[in-house]
């Protein structure tokens, strides 16, 4: 188990030059026959579209946002698009002459992009106008956090920046130590808008940041390194933190589940599992993609397991998203999974196309799937 997790953490170092399909072991079982799993879900394809280069790896941050009756997306080449999300039309596209490594987030009338090459970059909503550039200290590599007119971004160096949403200005900077070896990549600011920007480090502590002028408000270790080398001390928390009320669901690899108290950082309860693929809630349990991509439940209030998904291991796979009495993740071969919410069984396998580069999105009662053969939307029947 020890030297698997290894193996995955080195290729995850190494993402910028390989794909996530080069992570799969050969002693792993094969994948799941699509033909046997064939049930009935409730949801068909609506329509498609092709949104620009998108790298199958983990090392980027590319999402696509659902907000509204719109969805964006953007790609490594600098095209960011927006569209109906009921029919798939282009509402409009920009080629942006920098490149991009995570995003984007869409709030206040604002999309927000993180650049390659130290740089966030604020458009226009309506129409993709460039609003702002703001230039920080390195690659943004997971998209940024919006709320109460504040950009929050982590940068790959470790530090967070807090930027103003209407210019771009910077009003303040966090600075942490970073370990000597790390994964690519990184986790999603999480904003609670007026109280805490919230952040995951690479030296596996979770963050509480005051909004206004960045002071740390409280730290808490979700997870100690171990071990003498430094690949067996990575604990990086690469899985987006989940705010479900008034907690906070984190995870890290080589490390633990956490729910955090929002508040005070307390942690509530805590549970060993290596995850950076990330994690969903909701009012019962907390859903974990680990990183031998078996998929888990949890209950919510005691951390206990509820099910344990196996039949996936062969394969690559995102975190977990909740679409009625589903569990989706997608996988490195083309394939969207359906796992049963109730006890983890598989129900569905559906050939999307491609290599998902994202979990899936959910969003007013469609779903939206990522991979580097573009995005595709499903609604219900």
């Amino acid at each position: 188990m020890r030297k698997a997790l290894l193996a995955l953490a080195l290729a995850g170092l190494l993402a910028g030059c390989s794909s996530v399909g080069s992570n799969r072991g050969a002693d792993l079982p094969p994948p799941p026959e699509a033909s046997q799993y064939r049930g009935e879900v409730g949801f068909v394809e609506a329509w498609q579209a092709d949104v620009g280069d998108l790298p199958p790896d983990r090392g980027f941050g590319f999402v696509v946002a659902p907000a509204g009756e719109q969805v964006f997306t953007a790609a490594a080449d600098g095209r960011v698009a927006a569209y109906a999300a009921d029919d798939g039309k282009l509402l409009w596209e920009v080629e942006l002459k920098h490149k991009l490594a995570s995003g984007p987030t869409v709030g206040e009338g604002v999309v927000v992009l993180g650049g390659r090459d130290g740089q966030v970059i604020g458009l226009d909503a309506t129409d993709g106008r460039l609003l702002w550039l703001s230039g920080v200290t390195s690659e943004v590599q997971a998209p940024v956090a919006i709320g109460n007119g504040l950009v929050v971004a982590r940068t790959i160096d470790g530090r967070v920046f807090g930027l103003d949403l209407a210019s771009g200005r910077r009003q303040w900077m966090f600075e942490q130590s970073q370990p000597a070896l790390i994964l690519r990549g990184s986790s999603r600011p999480l904003l609670l808008p007026g109280l805490l920007a919230v952040v995951g480090t690479s030296n596996g502590k979770l963050i509480g940041l005051a909004p206004a002028d960045g002071k740390l408000v409280w730290e808490t270790t979700v997870a100690a390194p171990q071990g003498r080398s430094d690949l067996e001390r990575m604990v990086d928390i690469n899985a987006d933190p989940v705010l479900f009320r008034s907690d906070i669901y984190v995870a890290s690899y080589q490390g633990r589940l956490a729910a955090v108290d929002a508040g005070s950082g307390r942690i509530r309860w805590d549970r060993e599992i290596s995850a950076h693929a990330g994690l969903a809630v909701d009012s019962s349990r907390v859903y974990v993609t680990d990183a031998d991509n078996r998929v888990w439940a949890f209950d919510r209030f005691t951390g206990s397991a509820v099910w344990r998904q196996d039949d996936l291991r062969g394969l690559v796979l995102t975190g977990p998203a909740l679409a009625d009495e589903f569990v989706l993740v997608g996988d490195d071969q083309g394939y969207l999974n359906w796992l049963s919410a109730r006890d983890g069984q598989l129900v569905r396998r559906e050939d999307i196309g491609g290599i998902f580069v994202a979990k899936p999105a959910v969003h007013d009662g469609r779903i939206f799937l990522l991979t580097d053969d573009g995005l595709t939307s499903l609604r219900r029947r």
